[in-house]
């Protein structure tokens, strides 16, 4: 699956069933107005926000904000596959801060993702991984209730199924996803899952590790 933003008639019916308010989070929206605009340039849409859940030290010299959407292929093996290793060489040493920002590319990922926001900070990572990890458990065509698979999921991470139902429900958290995606979109020109901005500079695609080993380390600070 060639994993484009996209807008479908189809995925939005799927979403009214699921979340009654989201369907507008399926097709890209106007221009924003001079009263409602957001930041103007990529440099504030990639600056930090209290609302971004990172991993690693926040103070780190290089910053790598990645846009991905749980039920996209390509990202799953992105985290199954490489992210573990920029995690353990990079992350965890406080030389990268990582960042995952939601770019949903259809009505149940976007469920998916809001499980994963409604979540405690410090669980929302492993629940991302659990969700990539299953990923054809929950997400696909010949998923038969992709609702009963998520709401089973989010039981292991410790939701009940009446909080699945308030989280899936959250217009806020709705509203919070579709800014930061329309600002990828008419900012940062994000048109496909995962792109990843490293220090401002973008890598589309899951590329492999050497890629961000090697841009990692033309960032790293002179030793003295």
């Amino acid at each position: 699956m060639h994993n484009r933003y996209f807008a479908a008639g189809g995925i939005g019916a799927v979403l009214v069933a699921l979340v009654a308010a989201a369907m507008w989070l399926l097709v890209p929206q106007p221009a924003k107005t001079e009263e409602n605009a957001g930041p103007a340039d990529a440099q504030a849409v990639l600056a930090l926000r209290p609302d971004d859940i990172g991993m690693g030290d926040p103070n780190a010299p290089i910053k790598l904000i990645e846009y991905a959407s749980s039920g996209c292929g390509h990202c799953a093996a992105f985290h199954i596959e490489t992210v573990p290793r920029i995690k353990q060489d990079w992350v965890d040493k406080g030389l990268v801060y990582y960042v995952l920002r939601d770019f949903p590319l259809d009505g149940v990922a976007a469920a998916g993702s809001l499980l994963a926001r409604c979540l405690p900070k410090e669980r929302f990572y492993p629940f991302m991984d659990l969700l990539f990890r299953n990923q054809r458990v929950w997400h696909g065509p010949d998923v038969p209730d992709f609702r009963k698979a998520l709401t089973d999921l989010a039981g292991q991470a410790g939701l009940s199924p009446e909080a699945v139902e308030s989280c899936l429900k959250d217009q806020a958290a709705l509203d919070r996803m579709q800014k930061e995606r329309d600002l990828a979109v008419e900012i940062l020109k994000v048109s496909s899952t995962p792109t990843s901005f490293v220090n401002g500079e973008i890598i589309e695609g899951a590329a492999a590790y050497s890629e961000f080993e090697a841009k990692f380390k033309a960032l790293m600070p002179a030793q003295p």
